[in-house]
């Protein structure tokens, strides 16, 4: 496994324990409140971040795989987010929670198995344009 590969792993668990020992640290309220009506609550976060888990290993393995992601017109990527927070809604925290720990821990197991040649591979993201 390359250099690159190793620093990617672990800035991934190092965010990934910052970010559940803040979530951690907020009360019911906190963890519920919207700092303004355009924002997500720190619970709609987890919700979006356990969908972006998913949504990104599986860009992931599409471009290592040597594959094209299937371009999507006209992709709203706010409307997207919406959709998937609110499919979300009726989860309490702790079940997001271990979502999102269950699809982290997938992406953490997939990581070591890119080959070093691919961390430089770029693809097209329907609504991101060119990422890598």
């Amino acid at each position: 496994m390359s250099a690159t590969a190793d620093e990617i792993i672990a800035k991934t668990n190092a965010t990934h324990a910052k970010f559940l020992a803040y979530i951690a640290s907020l009360d019911a309220d906190a963890v519920n409140r919207r700092p303004a009506d355009d924002r997500w609550s720190p619970r709609e976060i987890v919700a979006h971040l356990t969908d972006a888990e998913r949504a990104h290993r599986r860009f992931m393995q599409v471009v290592v795989s040597g594959s094209e992601m299937p371009v999507i017109e006209n992709f709203d990527l706010d409307a997207w987010n919406a959709a998937r927070i609110a499919k979300r809604a009726n989860l309490t925290l702790d079940e997001m929670l271990a979502e999102f720990e269950k699809e982290r821990a997938e992406t953490l197991a997939y990581l070591p198995t890119i080959p070093d040649d691919a961390w430089e591979l770029t693809g097209a993201h329907a609504a991101l344009g060119t990422v890598s």
